[in-house]
Parts: C-alpha cells; structure tokens; sequence
C-alpha cells in the first residue's frame, strides 16, 4: 500500500528490528491490479495491508504490528506489562482513528475544528506517561512506540503547533527519528512519507503534502 495510513508504524517496527521484508505497493490507479490478486494470496480475510511470513498469512495492521512484536518478544512478560501495552495501543488508536474518521469527509475543514480541540486532552496523557521516560512502557521500546510517532507526524500536518506545550512529545518524536536504522531508513528512498491516507482523501490524500 503506498499510502502512510495503517502500514507506517508496521514499516517502522520492520525496520528498527532490522527484519528484511519485501513490500509490495499498490498505488493510485492499481485499484484494478489489487482486485485481481486479493483472492489468490492464501488470505483467509483479504485486505491492505497484508503480511506473509512462511505459512503465516495476515490482514488487519493490529494484527500484523502484534504478530512482528511477539517474534521479538515485545508483547511483554507479565500480565499486567502486556495489558499496559495494548492500552498505550488503543489510546493511540484512538488519535489516528479519529483523523481517520473525518480525512475523507468533504466538510473536514469544518470537523477537524472539533478534533483539535479534543486532541490536547489526548497528547496531554501520553506526555504525562513520558515523564522520566523514554518510551511508553519505559526503557524498552515497544509496538505503540512506533504507532504513537505516526500519530504524531500526522496531527501535525493538521496543526503545525499541535505539541508546542507537549515537550516530552516533542523530544520523544526526535527520539524515535535518531534510532540509527530508523535514521537510516527515513533517508532511503524506500521511505514513503506522503499520502497520510488513501488517495482520495480530503485530508492526507493527493500527490504531495501541504506547504
């Protein structure tokens, strides 16, 4: 999928890991080509993204971050350690899913308005939850780590100033961007920065990202 939504923090966590994958894009006009393929993949549920690793074949991006982090580990190692981490999950779910709600919309001038005086109250909890710490579950990065700086990077196409009283975010954000192979890969040319949804969003659609 060449897009950033749903598959960007799965591409982050690949590459922190170093895990060697080989993505498949589909772009703007392979609507026809995806069609095409989707049934003959082996996916039991098919849709984008999917991940196929051996015998092992996933849809859904939850399912396939959760998947990749437990190859290594870093799902947590008590109970309440991994249902701390899929709360962090859902929090930031709940931002992305927000922008994701109202980016198709032909009013999304009008409804981001409401969303951005509501996203203080969210930002606000995760830089409270950064406080000594560097990642969310502490010394150890985890799955949501990478799922919250794609959160990040998006609301701030939608408010440039959107953490200027968020430090501790501010600071995380520039954390995650100097992890030597996160550095690296954000250099490549294999990195997709823009579009933030599909193509044909109203918000975090189109061929390039506002000036």
């Amino acid at each position: 999928m060449e897009s950033v939504q749903l598959v960007q923090s799965i591409r982050l966590l690949l590459e922190y890991l170093g895990d060697e994958y080989e993505e498949r894009l589909y772009g703007r006009d392979d609507g026809e080509k995806w069609q095409k393929e989707k049934f003959s993949l082996g996916l039991e549920f098919p849709n984008l993204p999917y991940y196929i690793d051996g015998d092992v074949k996933l849809t859904q991006s939850l399912a396939i971050i959760r998947y990749v982090a437990d190859k290594h580990n870093m799902l947590g190692s008590s109970p309440e350690e991994r249902a701390q981490i899929s709360m962090f999950e859902g929090a930031v779910m709940d931002i992305r899913s927000g922008v994701s709600r109202i980016a198709y919309n032909k009013e999304y001038e009008t409804l981001k308005v409401d969303f951005l005086n509501r996203l203080p109250g969210m930002l606000k909890m995760f830089d409270d939850r950064l406080l000594n710490r560097n990642y969310l579950n502490g010394g150890s990065i985890t799955h949501p780590d990478f799922m919250l700086y794609d959160a990040l990077d998006v609301v701030l196409y939608m408010d440039k100033s959107c953490l200027d009283k968020f430090p501790r975010l501010v600071e995380f954000k520039k954390r995650i961007e100097n992890l030597p192979k996160i550095k690296a890969y954000m250099e490549s040319d294999r990195y997709i920065k823009w579009p933030l949804q599909g193509w044909s969003a109203t918000f975090g659609g189109g061929d390039a990202p506002p000036k």
